[in-house]
């Protein structure tokens, strides 16, 4: 069905709603493309389409890749390097501007329609396949969604039975409520936010990826990690000057600042789980500056004391960088770096000098360009809590 070649080609399906689909145009001429490869989210693909071509439009005259009905696919050198459902798209005379969203996305605004789910003692990784088998069971839903069987090994369940849990600590008695994890027609109105608070909380990330299958088909498949995916990658660097020509944007946010960090768990009043950390020493010779932290998961003292210490940690060190434009390089090789590594970003920028680890959340590629792409980052020690 599909003959393999060298370079970027573009191509498109029908989703037939049943897992399978049928091919429209194997030769999409799509410019000025972009595609981004997305962490524990939605990858996506932009495009445009000019002048009009008649081979697009249907026995009917109407454009034939329609809006959630059709999958656009990029392909290098035989792999497929990004796919997604045709989300919208917009006409400006003959320029037709294409807005694919990976299939992790479909999930976006869906409503549980079941009848009810109740869960105790569940793998949240579990949870996630039974969002999804709802999704694709109901008639036209069925992208052919793969999930890997990866679980945390027991490390973690959500769930309990109905109970009220209370219990004294040393700032007082806490009471709090525990119970079943839900899934119901009249509270679940998002499911791909419900998948997205489970990998979360749990913590895992997720990774949506496509291939060929060896009769021709595609494979459509989320790898999942827990309790990440990605690795430190020493043996790679982003440097200023280096394979870093672009201006970056390093932002300090003083909002963030804090010099100690109060973090407040379970329970009411008084008798909150409380963690109160300020070290002697204030970061940079600051003002003193107390954040505050309120999250009611945090049932016990000593995840109280782990949670502000790590708030401390990425608190006291104010540079941030969110986007960077990287050249190919030996220092990192264009795709050697996924989705999920930590980089060490160096060097002076025009300003500061950078030196911190930050995490890939996305990158971006764009074919026309292939020894450039744009990594979304995060600080590493901002994401420790």
């Amino acid at each position: 069905m599909v003959a393999r070649r060298r370079g970027w080609r573009y191509f498109a399906t029908r989703l037939n709603g049943d897992g399978t689909e049928t091919v429209l145009d194997m030769e999409l001429p799509l410019e000025d493309v972009s595609v981004e490869d997305v962490l524990s989210g939605h990858n996506s693909i932009s495009a445009k389409i000019e002048p009009t071509y008649a081979r697009l439009l249907g026995p009917d005259g109407k454009p034939l890749l329609r809006e959630w009905s059709t999958a656009i696919y990029a392909e290098s050198d035989g792999d497929i390097r990004g796919g997604g459902i045709l989300t919208s798209s917009g006409f400006d005379g003959p320029t037709w501007s294409l807005e694919a969203t990976g299939f992790t996305g479909y999930g976006v605004d869906m409503p549980y329609t079941g009848s009810g789910y109740k869960g105790i003692k569940v793998d949240p990784i579990d949870v996630m396949r039974v969002i999804w088998n709802h999704i694709q069971a109901q008639p036209g839903g069925d992208i052919g969604l793969e999930i890997d069987n990866t679980t945390t090994g027991g490390k973690v369940s959500i769930g309990t039975e109905l109970k009220q849990v209370e219990f004294d600590s040393k700032s007082g008695p806490v009471s709090f409520e525990s119970g079943p994890y839900k899934l119901n027609w009249y509270t679940n109105h998002d499911l791909a936010g419900d998948i997205d608070d489970l990998a979360s909380e749990t913590p895992f990330d997720y990774f949506e990826k496509h291939s060929w299958n060896a009769d021709g088909t595609i494979r459509h498949f989320v790898e999942v990690g827990y309790p990440k995916i990605g690795r430190r990658r020493n043996d790679l660097r982003f440097t200023f000057g280096v394979n870093i020509f672009e201006p970056v944007s390093v932002d300090r946010d003083g909002s963030i600042y804090a010099s100690g960090t109060m973090v407040l768990g379970a329970g009411e009043g008084a008798g909150m789980i409380r963690s109160v950390k300020e070290p002697i020493i204030r970061p940079g010779g600051r003002l003193r500056r107390v954040a505050v932290v309120v999250d009611d998961t945090i049932k016990s003292r000593k995840k109280a004391d782990q949670r502000a210490d790590a708030e401390n940690q990425w608190r006291a060190q104010m540079d941030d960088i969110d986007s960077i434009i990287v050249q190919d390089h030996p220092d990192a090789p264009m795709g050697a770096a996924k989705v999920g590594d930590e980089i060490y970003i160096g060097g002076r920028g025009d300003w500061v000098n950078v030196g911190m680890w930050v995490r890939i959340l996305s990158i971006s590629y764009m074919p026309a360009n292939s020894r450039v792409a744009e990594y979304g980052v995060a600080r590493t020690d901002k994401l420790v809590s």
